[in-house]
């Protein structure tokens, strides 16, 4: 008897979680598909009815890990649109997120795409560019110059948080996430 669709979606997205959690920790190179598979309590049969290939399945990962972010969240009611990207990028450049079970694939993935193949850049690429609309949808921004503000406070949360998961020192992991979040909020009243 043939899988339900439920059961395949369930299954699918049992798959994407361990992938997520691996190569966020790992990188692409270190993880293997009988790793992604056993963590998550499947054969590698089960793989192949739902990817072609390790590098499809890393794209799926980083689109999977995006679309399931804090960014991904419905803005509660009663907060203007500011206030939820204020409450974010907090959230964003916090202790709990850099040392969180669920990192941003964004940070935690820039140096490890650089070596992947096109598929995997376009969906990293692409990731980027979803994270930068979003937030200027929030901020409210119309302008270049607000786009230009955007791409300068994404590109510094992400290397915030990717140099601060990397440091053993908690003092100045707290002192880099402080200063970007002062930071954020002033090219935020910029907008």
């Amino acid at each position: 008897m043939p899988y339900s669709k439920a059961h395949k979606a369930q299954t699918r997205q049992s798959i994407l979680q361990s992938a997520r959690l691996l190569f966020s920790s790992k990188g692409y190179s270190a993880v293997t598909v009988d790793e992604v598979m056993h963590n998550c309590s499947l054969t590698r049969g089960a793989f192949y009815a739902h990817f072609n290939s390790k590098s499809e399945l890393y794209k799926a990962a980083l689109e999977y890990s995006a679309s399931n972010s804090e960014l991904a969240r419905i803005k509660p009611e009663g907060l203007s649109s500011k206030e939820w990207l204020g409450e974010l990028l907090d959230t964003y450049l916090s202790l709990e997120h850099v040392n969180g079970s669920t990192p941003c694939p964004l940070a935690f993935l820039a140096t490890d795409i650089v070596s992947r193949d096109e598929t995997a850049k376009q969906a990293y690429t692409q990731t980027y560019k979803n994270m930068n609309a979003l937030l200027l949808t929030y901020a409210g921004g119309k302008k270049n110059a607000d786009k230009e503000a955007i791409l300068s406070l994404t590109s510094m949360i992400i290397g915030a948080v990717a140099v601060a998961r990397t440091l053993q020192d908690q003092g100045l992991v707290k002192n880099i996430l402080y200063s970007c979040r002062q930071q954020a909020r002033q090219i935020l009243e910029g907008i």
